[in-house]
């Protein structure tokens, strides 16, 4: 009996041993994860810390949008005046621009940037192009929404019911150098508008209204488009853009 007991007790004691080791052995893998994962996010956060002190400085704003009207294969016409008038349904497929004009300025007085553009035309019409930008240089483009009155009507009837406007453009900006390591920035273009409204009173036409369409009042200001003035720059951190190589993002720990 006491050797029985004995043998229970000792195997009891062995289990806990043998627990406990287990224990150990997984907050020391645990901690040593931990500190891996802190070495590797430190070690990131230096590369992205110097690959940003080396970064091309580029400034991209929008200087002003136009509503204009549009000329033969869609080339952009002339500023629509302001006294302009149409007729829905029967000038439903006649088009209209809104053209935003860019400004990219390279702000470095000693480096050549490589520029790329989506979406955009530059003033000779040449879409998506690619170019370098040399120091200190400043290159206009434009970003150009062409849709038919049919569609501008939606978008003001969207806008009107708080809705998205279903009828915009997008683009971008890209700039880097031609090191295969480095950052590569990106300002993302957005153009939504509403450019034309029901003649008369909008936002309660009248019984007899006609169908007769108007510019939007107010557009000396920037009460009938939306875009980003100032677009928020993106920016991608590479090992080598060559091998399409990103840099990771670095990864925190976080508490359990």
């Amino acid at each position: 009996m006491l050797w029985t007991y004995l043998a229970v007790v000792a195997a009891l004691l062995g289990t806990g041993v043998v627990a406990w080791q287990a224990m150990e052995t997984h907050r020391t893998t645990t901690l040593s994860q931990r500190t891996l994962e802190a070495s590797n996010a430190l070690a990131i956060d230096s590369a992205r810390t110097r690959l940003d002190q080396d970064a091309p400085r580029i400034e991209v704003y929008v200087e002003q949008v136009s509503v204009l009207s549009a000329g033969s294969r869609n080339v952009p016409g002339p500023q629509a005046g302001s006294g302009a008038s149409w007729h829905l349904p029967a000038d439903a497929d006649r088009t209209l621009q809104v053209q935003a004009q860019v400004r990219v300025v390279n702000l470095m007085t000693d480096r050549t940037i490589h520029l790329k553009v989506k979406g955009l035309h530059d003033s000779a019409l040449r879409a998506d192009t690619e170019v370098l930008l040399v120091p200190a240089a400043k290159l206009a483009y434009f970003l150009t929404a062409t849709f038919t009155l049919a569609q501008w009507a939606e978008n003001w009837e969207s806008r009107r019911a708080q809705n998205p406007p279903p009828n915009c453009v997008e683009g971008y900006v890209r700039a880097g150098d031609d090191r295969d390591e480095g950052v590569v920035d990106t300002w993302p273009l957005h153009l939504a508008a509403w450019p034309i409204e029901p003649a008369g009173d909008p936002i309660e036409p009248a019984a007899d209204w006609d169908g007769a369409w108007q510019l939007t009042a107010g557009m000396t200001g920037s009460g009938w488009f939306e875009i980003a003035i100032r677009p928020l720059r993106e920016r991608s951190y590479w090992i080598s853009q060559r091998q399409n190589i990103e840099l990771p993002a670095p990864v925190h720990y976080k508490p359990e």
